[in-house]
């Protein structure tokens, strides 16, 4: 059975990229667009996997993961940054926590590096 990987992001565009590249290597994905639409998913589906963006309006990465894990405290995450406007990408590495996170991955990544790490999370 496909492992089932929830891919949270703002950004239509990464969120397809992603998606694309986890569905050739037969991945299930289900998408949601900002962590409001996330958390119900991972509540009412089976997910093995969350990648989300951890810069993201309304509820973001970080506030997402802290929801999931009070119900999914197993459920591996991991986290997507390419910083902002006002924040630096290591800025954001420092404000999340590492007990939250399997892994941050700084946007733009390789494929290989991406599947590394769904690889690694999933073991």
């Amino acid at each position: 059975m496909s492992k089932v990987i929830l891919v949270v992001d703002d950004d239509p565009v990464m969120r397809e990229s992603v998606r694309d590249i986890l569905e050739i290597e037969n991945y299930k994905v289900i998408e949601a667009g900002d962590g409001i639409d996330g958390l119900p998913i991972v509540k009412k589906e089976h997910v093995d996997l969350v990648i989300t963006d951890i810069l993201m309006s309304q509820v973001d990465g970080n506030e997402l993961v802290f929801k999931l894990k009070r119900f999914r405290p197993d459920l591996k995450v991991i986290g997507m940054t390419g910083g902002g406007r006002l924040v630096s990408v290591e800025q954001v590495k420092q404000l999340c926590p590492d007990v939250l996170f399997e892994k941050i991955l700084t946007k733009p990544f390789l494929r290989e590096e991406l599947l590394a790490q769904v690889e690694a999370a999933l073991a």
